[in-house]
């Protein structure tokens, strides 16, 4: 199994320019396509990660409805991605 890559961020413990760095790199983890937008496995793959941080053992049916609530919260624009700005809102950062 490989380890959680958001296991490598305190993103409450260090200042805003260490926040902003940091989001940047999970986005940029995250997007594999580079595309600038989380699409189908890229999401599947944030939303596990991010769940796994609170319940190590969530169901695959518990990360799809997850995955649907993180849809339906950040995809703003509705075309059907999550924009490195709508992760940012959604997440409660603030991009410059």
């Amino acid at each position: 199994m490989k380890e959680n890559f958001l296991l490598k961020f305190k993103m409450d413990a260090c200042s805003q320019e260490d926040r902003k760095r940091d989001f940047e790199k999970i986005f940029a983890h995250y997007d594999v396509s580079k595309t600038g937008a989380l699409e189908g496995p890229e999401v599947d793959g944030f939303v596990k990660d991010m769940m796994e941080l609170v319940e190590p053992s969530i169901s695959a049916t518990d990360l799809d409805k997850f995955r649907k609530a993180l849809m339906g919260h950040c995809n703003i624009n509705g075309d059907g991605k999550i924009q490195k700005n709508e992760l940012a809102l959604c997440l409660g950062f603030k991009p410059s």
